[in-house]
């Protein structure tokens, strides 16, 4: 079997490891080179780096924000990393001199997490992963849908609200990432306690705590993921809904999203359908688990 370096790319980290089976070996990580930037060197001279750390490797495998053409290898847009739009990935083989497959970063999680993951055995499932912002993935009778346009699961682009008027721009506080990604929900509860910042761990502790500030942020965050898992449910009916990102490894997130769609389902006149919402398996792996996996299959399938 052959040793790959898998790479998940995240808009603040590039994560790492070597790949030979199921197993990931040499994990860590580097920053990512300025998004705003659109100049590419930083970005595949990092990557370079990460490969000379490597040894012997004899593919590519990559995680990667934006829209992505997995079949053709190409890169329509990079998402917040700008160096990365319009990109023929071939021309990132002839440099690396390795074979490269790439695919799109909540897609690499579904992927994971129907292989070897939580959404095993299910005929439709859903992929909602919490970080800077909001990936979706979605699994139906066994295949990861992409779309007509490559945007199936593009949970960020969602609204939680429209301009006053139809010709305003959608302004980014309209997007449910802006509203309920981790990023978005520390900053939520850091406006509410009137401090400059926090993190999860922070932000954990204090719930745990009875922190009531805290929990009325929580809490609303939570019945706006709810919200959305209904919504999700009306258009695809799916059996199960795994939470990922590094914030559903804790229970309080998990639960209290689980909590507040019962509620919410609960309001409708007639009985609407439950819909099993559980924890991703592979939390943070889980892009770099759907990169090795995606790879294996596209190999197979050229």
């Amino acid at each position: 079997m052959k040793k790959l370096a898998v790479l998940d790319v995240g808009g603040s980290a590039i994560k790492y490891c070597t790949m030979c089976g199921p197993g990931l070996e040499g994990k860590g990580e580097v920053p990512t080179p300025d998004g705003e930037s659109h100049d590419p060197e930083p970005f595949l001279e990092a990557i370079e780096g990460i490969l000379a750390r490597m040894g012997d490797v004899e593919g590519l495998a990559l995680s990667m924000p934006g829209e992505i053409d997995a079949r053709r290898k190409y890169i329509r847009t990079g998402g917040a990393l700008l160096y990365n739009y319009d990109v023929d990935v071939t021309e990132w083989e002839k440099r690396f001199r390795l074979p490269v497959e790439i695919e799109n970063d909540a897609r690499c999680s579904a992927i994971a997490e129907f292989s070897r993951g939580n959404l095993q055995g299910v005929n439709c499932g859903v992929v909602l992963a919490f970080g800077t912002g909001i990936g979706g993935g979605v699994v139906i009778d066994g295949k990861v849908l992409r779309g007509a346009h490559l945007f199936a699961g593009e949970a960020s682009k969602v609204l939680t609200s429209w301009p006053e008027r139809v010709c305003d721009p959608i302004a980014n506080d309209r997007l449910w990432s802006s509203a309920c990604s981790t990023k978005s929900l520390c900053e939520r509860v850091a406006w509410a306690k009137g401090i400059d910042g926090c993190d999860g761990r922070q932000l954990f502790g204090w719930l745990e705590g009875g922190d009531e500030v805290v929990a009325s942020v929580f809490h609303r965050v939570c019945n706006e993921i709810a919200l959305q898992i209904h919504n999700i449910q009306c258009w695809l009916d799916p059996e199960r809904v795994c939470l990922g990102g590094g914030i559903s490894q804790n229970p309080l997130f998990v639960e209290g999203v689980r909590d507040a769609h019962r509620r919410f389902n609960a309001a409708f006149d007639n009985a609407f359908p439950d819909t099993d919402i559980v924890a991703c398996r592979f939390f943070n792996d889980a892009n770099l688990i759907g990169a090795y996996e995606h790879f294996l299959a596209m190999e197979q399938s050229r």
